[in-house]
């Protein structure tokens, strides 16, 4: 007697689902675009091709292709761009590490191609954008500090400006 027959003929049945049930395609399709851009987020550091994702996905690589621009809005290279690019934001902010050493760090293999896809997205070099960040690290510092003791921006600390970085503008309000 075969599995199937024994349980058709049980006494103690169950429905599990009705007749009706149609299972839904659009969970299998998140489960698959999650999994594709979980490996991409863990593996930024690493050589990611197109072709390498397509078969983790089980599609071919224009039906992955079209596939993941559906799902992100981007074509697969800009997504991965833009993942790193975050990621070197984050490192220059974070870390006390060189722009060299982030570049590699976040997946890029090439000092001057990361230095043009960072102008592209961020609109400034890399080394720029962490003076500006600590810049404004220093200012957000320096507000609390006064706020901390009952006084107002007026009475802040002054803000060590780097070297190349413009002066704060003075307060655009006139004073009370």
């Amino acid at each position: 007697m075969s599995m199937l027959e024994i349980l058709m003929n049980a006494d103690d049945r169950e429905t599990l689902a009705s007749s009706a049930y149609q299972a839904d395609p659009t969970g299998f399709a998140s489960t698959r675009i999650n999994h594709v851009l979980s490996y991409i987020g863990k593996n930024l550091a690493n050589e990611l091709r197109e072709s390498d994702l397509a078969q983790l996905a089980g599609q071919s690589v224009s039906a992955f292709s079209r596939y993941f621009r559906r799902h992100t809005g981007l074509p697969f290279v800009q997504y991965v761009n833009r993942m790193r690019i975050n990621l070197a934001c984050q490192l220059l902010t974070d870390s006390e590490l060189s722009v060299t050493d982030i570049c590699f760090k976040a997946g890029f293999n090439n000092l001057s191609n990361f230095n043009r896809q960072f102008l592209v997205a961020k609109g400034m070099a890399p080394s720029k954008f962490r003076r500006y960040q600590q810049l404004n690290d220093a200012s957000h510092d320096a507000s609390e500090e006064a706020a901390a003791r009952g006084k107002g921006i007026d009475d802040a600390p002054p803000i060590a400006v780097s070297p190349g970085l413009p002066r704060p503008a003075a307060a655009a309000f006139p004073p009370t």
